[in-house]
């Protein structure tokens, strides 16, 4: 069964709708919010933006900051993680700066940090990382550790995106820490919000995470919250406006004209998943992705290779059989064969060269929606 019925979105009834990890799909109620705030917007654009929008800002901040479990003050809003992230590494590094990240960090956030250090003259080290079936919790922190070197930043997923893996965030900074105390330590935790608990990790500087992903907020909306005292003190939006003088987080707050109805409607978000106890939510979700990733396991003769410590609550990996790797534009292709040929929608990626489904859950969803996918390898290509 479902948690919560489908009918609380303005999904496609056609179709199996399997991937929120990637696109979150928003509640009817959340959209209404929003939309009532676009309203009061237009009725007077000039009392909205100049005297109304500050309060609404520093309220909406509050409320998502008591959610992840910190303070107003300490939490900025951002369109995506990957922007966040961004902004938080480009906030200290300089010239001859030392950036370490994984290869098996999110594809585009590596993009931006080969675009950063360019522009700055600093150094990027793409760190190695084992692949899903070889992965244990001792494992994420030694490879972090044998190979940071002298770094001066670490950038390291908490979810990888790819493999749906629970990085071990707060041992990983624990023996950063160690050799290399000085470290500053930015975390993409783009799927965390919604999925982890307590989401925000110890002993880092920076976390970025989503919100209209496991929180089911208006797109766009993220949360960057300065851990640290030092990067509350240096954080800094990746292009300036009015409040750039008054520093974090208000510095993020006006950047020009823009609809910022996503972050003020991110509360009612929040509203609507409190209609159930975050263990049920949990208990749910993970026992829908756990069932439907063994079903599949069985069905196609697989093994699912995360250690069960590196899962992340919602979202599982089921190898495709054959080990096979997919080209990019053939996992399109599987995509889309799945939309049109089997009603649902779908994630395919291939973390460690080796192609599979990811698997998400969400509260509209059950075991059944899944049961599809049992004939995904005939539309793989041949």
């Amino acid at each position: 069964m479902t948690l919560a019925s489908r009918a609380e979105w303005s999904l496609d009834s056609s179709v199996r709708y399997l991937n929120h990890g990637s696109f979150g799909a928003v509640p009817t109620s959340v959209l209404a919010a929003q939309q009532a705030i676009r309203e009061q917007m237009d009725h007077n654009p000039n009392l909205f933006f100049r005297t109304q929008l500050p309060g609404l800002l520093r309220a909406a901040r509050a409320r998502c900051a008591a959610e992840l479990g910190t303070v107003e003050d300490r939490l900025a809003f951002v369109p995506n993680a990957s922007q966040g992230v961004i902004a938080a590494a480009a906030a200290v590094v300089r010239r001859g700066t030392k950036v370490a990240t994984m290869t098996s960090n999110y594809g585009g956030v590596v993009l931006g940090l080969r675009a950063l250090v360019q522009r700055a003259e600093a150094e990027l080290r793409e760190l190695p990382s084992l692949p899903p079936s070889a992965a244990t919790p001792a494992s994420c922190v030694d490879e972090v550790v044998a190979h940071l070197g002298d770094a001066d930043v670490l950038v390291i997923d908490h979810i990888v995106a790819t493999s749906a893996q629970l990085n071990p965030v707060a041992a990983i900074a624990r023996a950063v820490r160690a050799v290399r105390p000085d470290c500053f330590i930015v975390v993409d935790a783009a799927h965390v919000a919604g999925q982890v608990h307590p989401p925000l990790p110890t002993g880092v500087d920076a976390w970025v995470s989503n919100f209209h992903k496991w929180v089911a907020a208006p797109r766009p909306s993220a949360a960057l919250v300065a851990v640290s005292e030092r990067a509350a003190s240096v954080l800094e939006p990746l292009a300036g406006s009015w409040n750039t003088e008054r520093g974090y987080p208000l510095s993020f707050d006006t950047q020009g004209t823009a609809d910022l109805s996503a972050y003020l409607a991110t509360p009612a978000a929040f509203d609507f998943l409190a209609r159930w106890p975050r263990e049920v939510r949990d208990k749910h979700c993970r026992g829908t992705v756990d069932a439907a990733a063994e079903m599949l396991a069985d069905a196609w003769g697989v093994t699912l290779p995360t250690h069960p410590e590196l899962r992340a609550p919602c979202m599982r990996i089921v190898p495709l059989p054959g080990a096979r790797h997919l080209t990019t534009a053939q996992e399109d292709s599987l995509i889309v064969a799945a939309r049109e040929r089997l009603g649902a929608e779908i994630a395919i990626t291939s973390p460690g060269g080796v192609t599979g489904v990811r698997l998400s859950a969400f509260l509209y969803n059950e075991v059944a929606d899944y049961e599809c996918l049992r004939e995904l390898p005939s539309l793989l290509p041949r």
